[in-house]
């Protein structure tokens, strides 16, 4: 099968006016330096060569000269394509969101090691302080700008106090000094640059345009091939640096991912992606593809600058599904473990280069093999004798907590009664990490892990009020709930009358939650394990909890709202031997995730392992297929095998 064609292949006979390399996304230049603690530093140049050939008159005039009416156009249509993929991180500096900005100086970056890069160091320094500051949640920092001895740069106020807790850490080999400060960020001729932004609707429509010019509907292909010869781009100055180059690209992919619906109509959309002759070094540079059209089936890669496989490895998790792939042109493809590290990389690949190297049964039997074989499920142990006392105590209690909590700690808890509450790091918002004995949190010493065993019924009926509202899977459901039960004897009986015989059962299911902070609907695995033993005299059962301990997994967001979930309420009358309230069984998650159940997925793991945003990416998309437990059990296990920059470093 030869490489997707289309508009490009109609466009063979025009003149490139940039050269027969094209240079959309990069510019072709030296290899990037790296400084001596480790961080690369990228080259980039001020401004695009201009274009040389037959067409060079229809953009001289725009380019020629920096003082006329066409460098004021081309400068502020470059302008709206940095505001719009600043508007679509969440970075945009005009109208209202310039209140949530504050302003930072930075002390220290000439005297550091990367002074000598030819932007500066700026661009290496900005990755520096994402990383470090990127501790509890991603942070993407916008463009800044050199002024005199201080890098300038605009952030949003939420991330402002991670940053200016790196005050006084050390980057290549100089101390840095960062403020915050309320002075204009200086101009290149001593002038604000605070003053209104460029509206980017205009470039917003201009984005629009190339993409739409370059979609060949009848297959289904997406020709993001040698952009750098666009002249619609060109004439924007899209590609004044490399970093502009790469947020281009980026804003290219948000709109052809806003363009669809659904993930669904996106993948029947678009099958067919070529992003060749672009002067691309390294994947990493168009990583949104990868992101934005994971289910790609045909990839041409072809006449771009590629050198090893460590420039294609970052996507050795990604397109799945991909079919066929071309990168002939690259140095890469006369290595000679080309071919076998691309079949190993891409289970589903057939044609590689134009030669079939698997055949569709071989690459259904790959694909099939990346997906974990889950252990299997052991049936539920229930061993509570002849009065089914375990099956009738748990067919009202779980109905009963999402429902009632405070009838339900009158009825089976009494003054001795205890309760427990296990979690891993939580936030402060989730209802439950000022109540959690979760020894990494509140240590192993000291007063906190008494003061959270909660004992009486009363206590724990207060308790049970403020934690968040939740809806249990009905017990009809066997799917939903394991349940191990056996006996629990030498239990001291309250009548006085020696020793007593009791019970003691482990359930683990999952239940339904709403974040109390965004309103939006998740579930929580857990397990319970309770002590069940005689009651007093005069109490309404004649069996009593003595002692209950609740430990919960993390909350994954779900894609749907579920259900609404009704919060504990009070019912002082409910009588004891009241019939529980039916509950509704849990709706089945559904299988396919949009973009942001999985950018919630990737910050929690990132909060919860202390990766980058990068790697949590690569641990939900590879073998755990956005499954949150199993991403987070992969990590677990492999932990130790992950590289240095796979964390969040700590100074």
């Amino acid at each position: 099968m030869a490489p997707p064609t289309g508009p490009r292949a109609s466009r063979g006979n025009r003149q490139n006016p940039r050269g027969t390399r094209g240079g959309g996304i990069g510019k072709r230049r030296g290899t990037s330096r790296t400084d001596r603690d480790g961080d690369v530093s990228m080259d980039t140049s001020s401004a695009a060569n201009p274009p040389t050939g037959p067409s060079a008159h229809s953009t001289r005039g725009n380019r020629g000269s920096r003082g006329g009416r066409g460098g004021r156009v081309s400068a502020r249509l470059a302008q709206n394509v940095r505001n719009y993929v600043s508007e679509q991180d969440g970075t945009t500096r005009g109208g209202k969101a310039q209140y949530n900005k504050v302003t930072l100086k930075i002390h220290g970056l000439k005297d550091s090691k990367a002074a000598g890069n030819s932007d500066g160091g700026l661009r290496s320094l900005l990755e520096f302080l994402e990383r470090k500051a990127s501790k509890e949640r991603p942070i993407i920092l916008g463009r800044g700008v050199i002024r005199g001895d201080h890098v300038w740069l605009k952030v949003n106020q939420a991330d402002a106090p991670n940053l200016l807790h790196l005050n006084g850490f050390t980057y290549a080999g100089a101390p840095l000094t960062i403020e915050e400060t309320s002075d204009p960020i200086p101009g290149q001729n001593g002038r604000s640059t605070d003053g209104p932004e460029p509206n980017p609707s205009e470039t917003k429509e201009k984005l629009l345009a190339v993409l739409s010019s370059r979609y060949n509907v009848e297959q289904k292909l997406l020709d993001l091939s040698a952009l750098g010869a666009d002249q619609t781009l060109f004439s924007m100055g899209a590609f004044e640096s490399k970093a502009l180059a790469e947020k281009s690209f980026k804003a290219l992919m948000r709109l052809t991912a806003t363009h669809y619906d659904n993930p669904a109509e996106k993948e029947a959309g678009i099958q067919a992606v070529t992003i060749a002759n672009n002067d691309i070094h390294d994947v990493y540079e168009v990583f949104a593809l990868a992101y934005t059209l994971p289910h790609l089936r045909r990839l041409d890669l072809s006449g771009n600058q590629l050198q090893d496989m460590s420039k294609i490895s970052k996507w050795r998790h990604e397109f799945r599904r991909l079919e066929e792939l071309h990168a002939a042109g690259n140095p890469v493809a006369n290595l000679p473990t080309y071919a076998t590290q691309m079949i190993e990389w891409f289970p589903s690949l057939q044609v590689l280069d134009g030669r079939r190297v698997r055949t569709p049964e071989e690459a259904a039997e790959a694909f099939k093999s990346w997906f974990p074989t889950p252990l299997p499920r052991l049936p539920s142990n229930l061993r509570d004798g002849g009065n089914n006392v375990a099956s009738t105590f748990l067919s009202g209690f779980f109905v009963t907590y999402d429902h009632d909590r405070i009838s339900l700690a009158r009825q089976f808890y009494d003054e001795d009664s205890a309760f427990s509450l296990h979690t891993k790091a939580e936030p402060a918002s989730s209802g439950y990490d000022n109540f959690s004995r979760n020894l990494e949190t509140i240590g192993v010493r000291g007063s906190p892990i008494q003061q959270r065993l909660f004992n009486g019924s009363n206590l724990i009926a207060e308790l049970w009020a403020q934690l968040p509202a939740t809806r249990h899977p009905s017990l009809d459901l066997a799917d939903e709930w394991q349940v191990d039960c056996h006996t629990f004897p030498s239990l001291a009986d309250p009548s006085g009358q020696g020793l007593a015989m009791g019970l003691a059962i482990t359930v683990y299911s999952r239940f339904e939650e709403v974040d109390p902070t965004r309103q939006l609907p998740g579930t929580r695995q857990f397990s319970r394990s309770f002590i069940l033993g005689p009651s007093k005299p005069g109490a309404p059962h004649p069996y009593r909890v003595i002692s209950d301990e609740l430990a919960l997994q993390a909350w994954v967001p779900q894609q749907a709202p579920a259900a609404a979930v009704q919060a504990p309420t009070v019912a002082p009358n409910v009588a004891p031997n009241a019939a529980p309230v039916p509950t509704v069984p849990v709706a089945a998650q559904p299988p396919v995730l949009d973009d942001t159940v999985r950018a919630q997925m990737i910050e929690e793991l990132c909060r919860q392992t202390g990766m980058t945003p990068e790697y949590s990416r690569l641990c939900l998309a590879g073998e755990a297929d956005w499954n949150f437990d199993l991403a987070l059990r992969s990590f677990q296990e492999k932990r130790a095998d992950l590289p240095p920059e796979a964390f969040v470093s700590a100074a």
